[in-house]
């Protein structure tokens, strides 16, 4: 019985974690799941909840990191419908399921946002769907562009057709912000998260997410852009505010004089003179913007609004514990931030509004740090071992190479060179994965030279790289296999490369970690560190706010390699201080199968 939703041939562990997981959510608790992609998580997940859902007044809420997953669940559960019928959907925003906005050629979250809310009631498709009686209720999973299409075709709104479907699904994927952000109340209005199990996929981001989600920025140059507003909407100033902004903007002018630092928010509201009457006045003067836009034909988007939700935040926030204020100064670019840390705090009440919550990742382990930072108290747990064979992995540790300091020596580098020298004569497509930016900027130089002597074909990942350069990338390098040609892919470790992509097969057969990916220590650093310290010790503090974090991005990076039992992997931990017990036991148990150490000097190809 325990697998009548389970619609594959079950392999190695599937079983018993189907039955632990189903286990945990008939008695309310949560569960942890560490598992290896390929492992097939998402079945595994689906079988074990969806008989426990069925006795609920609720669903299976499937929280993913951004909006492009959340079809993945419900393409799993098209293969369950094949043999029982269960109806569910992916849910997406209004940007990607507004009709209107895209026939007037709107974007942005905030255009669209807007365009809803002051045309709603002329909106044809609302309108549409308003008058039918009856709404067309599937007999199958659909995917968001599935919904969007049926809509489109009925001439209704699509946005509101799925929040009318939500009722009759037993399962809704959707994104974090969904769950982290009052966007919630769409979802909660519909569905009773009480009598429902949240799904975190991905969990290993869920706390960042969370500290992202609960705080705000404003830059030098929406704060000018914003006081533009106020010039052309209020020539007068009736208002009172463009002294005020101009204050503002000469504030943070003035107290940036380094790269980062702590600013006062008193000293700010002193300064400025900005008040909660304020802060009313700027949303009205932004509906005025909105309204003159949409007159004009424009996309409705206001600075003011963005000023707005940043003094709200400031504000509230002030005197908080766990709140920091923080200025940046990168490149003449000024921003200030409300730096909300408290993640534990609020991750912890949303897991009390759900009957249950399951949370699974490739990386989830060490899970009791993952628990005592996320707030997740009772649970169950299950660690499922890589798929990886222990054969066809091997894994180097080099010592008398470290990118330790602020700094790499010319020494340094000349021996990070000698040892990527050999690495780069290994067969196949290789990744090198950096530290950081900074590290892979101060050694790109001779990496480049070692690839055009190895007839390499060179990718590399740079700040602020576009999304579509980004998805090219990927598919030229992913494709070299194909054409009996080699590449090599430098990237840092916890950018879109080393944890969102796949790389299954010949795709990558070798990974260099250069350095252990820690957070470099800016104002913002030291303050997380020093805050966690406050609240689980010092030596405690520092391991789950600093080591804990670097060390799951290095085992994300390294798991690029090994998809799937058949997957060959060569490892290159390009630090010496891997060595140190705390950080070894959190490198990945493929890893560790059959690692060698040898100093930098001492090694030849073929390792």
């Amino acid at each position: 019985m325990v697998l009548e939703y389970f619609p594959y041939r079950p392999r190695a562990h599937q079983s018993e974690a189907v039955e632990a997981i189903r286990e945990a959510a008939e008695k309310g608790i949560s569960f942890c799941l560490h598992a290896p992609t390929g492992f097939g998580k998402t079945p595994v997940v689906l079988a074990a909840l969806l008989p426990v859902i069925e006795g609920m007044d609720g669903s299976i809420i499937w929280a993913v990191r951004t909006g492009n997953e959340t079809d993945r669940p419900i393409e799993e559960l098209k293969v369950i419908n094949e043999h029982r019928e269960v109806f569910g959907l992916s849910f997406r925003g209004k940007r990607d399921m507004c009709l209107l906005a895209r026939e007037k050629g709107i974007a942005s979250y905030e255009g669209v946002s807007t365009l809803c809310r002051m045309k709603r009631n002329t909106c044809p498709y609302h309108k549409n769907l308003r008058r039918m009686k009856e709404v067309p209720i599937p007999n199958k999973p659909m995917t968001f562009s599935e919904i969007f299409e049926l809509a489109k075709g009925l001439k209704i709104c699509p946005y509101f057709l799925q929040i009318l479907l939500l009722e009759y699904s037993h399962v809704i994927s959707l994104s974090y912000n969904y769950i982290l952000s009052p966007l919630g109340w769409v979802i909660r209005h519909k569905v009773p998260f009480r009598h429902s199990i949240l799904v975190v996929d991905e969990a290993h981001n869920i706390h960042s997410a969370a500290m992202e989600m609960n705080s705000k920025h404003i830059t030098l140059t929406s704060v000018r852009r914003a006081l533009q507003e106020v010039e052309r909407y209020d020539p007068d100033d009736e208002l009172g505010l463009r002294e005020k902004i101009i204050s503002l903007a000469e504030f943070m002018s003035r107290i940036a004089v380094s790269e980062d630092g702590i600013y006062d928010i008193d000293q700010l509201l002193e300064e400025t003179g900005i008040r909660p009457d304020d802060i009313r006045e700027i949303y009205g003067l932004t509906e005025l913007v909105y309204r003159d836009q949409m007159k004009r034909g424009k996309e409705p988007r206001s600075y003011l609004n963005s000023l707005g939700d940043f003094l709200v935040v400031a504000l509230e926030k002030k005197g908080e514990e766990g709140v920091a204020y923080i200025y940046t100064k990168e490149e003449g670019k000024i921003k200030l931030e409300v730096w909300d840390m408290r993640a534990r705090d609020l991750l912890s009440r949303i897991w009390d509004d759900f009957y249950s919550v399951v949370f699974m990742s490739g990386t989830l382990e060490p899970i009791e740090a993952f628990a005592e930072t996320t707030g997740v108290k009772e649970y169950g747990r299950m660690t499922i071992p890589s798929m990886a064979d222990p054969e066809r992995v091997r894994s180097l540790m080099v010592r008398g190479i470290s990118t330790k300091g602020e700094k790499l020596t010319d020494e340094m580098i000349r021996r990070y060179l000698k040892v990527l020298d050999a690495f780069l004569s290994l067969s196949g497509n290789l990744a090198i994965f950096t530290a950081s930016y900074r590290v892979q900027e101060e050694i790109i130089g001779g990496i480049k030279e070692l690839a055009d002597r190895h007839g390499r074909i060179l990718f590399i990942e740079r700040r602020d790289m576009p999304g579509d350069e980004a998805s090219k990338i990927l598919r030229d390098f992913k494709s070299l296999p194909s054409k009996r040609e080699e590449g090599l892919l430098v990237a840092p470790a916890g950018g879109r490369f080393a944890e969102g992509a796949d790389f299954p097969g010949e795709e990558l057969n070798g990974v260099f970690l250069l350095g252990i990916p820690f957070d470099r220590l800016t104002t913002k650093t030291k303050l997380y560190i020093e805050y966690n310290q406050r609240v689980y010790g010092k030596r405690r503090g520092r391991y789950l706010a600093y080591v804990v974090p670097a060390l799951r991005r290095a085992s994300q990076a390294m798991g690029r390699v090994i998809r799937s039992e058949e997957d060959e992997g060569i490892f290159v931990l390009g630090d010496e201080r891997y060595m140190k017990p705390t950080y070894f036991k959190l490198l990945p148990d493929f890893v560790k199968y059959n690692i060698k150490i040898a100093r930098w000097d001492e090694i030849n190809p073929p390792y």
